[in-house]
């Protein structure tokens, strides 16, 4: 059988879309762990 991706759902209340360095540069707020599962997976930014 092959290899099942692993998908995981990030999903939070009061903030902005830019608030993660992931999807800002400039964001002020650190989020190393969040930013590491970004750069290995894929970001999604529009759900339409």
């Amino acid at each position: 059988m092959p290899d099942r991706p692993n998908i995981v759902f990030i999903l939070t209340d009061d903030m902005g879309y830019g608030d993660v360095p992931c999807l800002n540069e400039n964001s002020k707020i650190p989020t190393p762990h969040i930013d590491h599962l970004a750069q290995e997976g894929r970001i999604f930014t529009d759900g339409g």
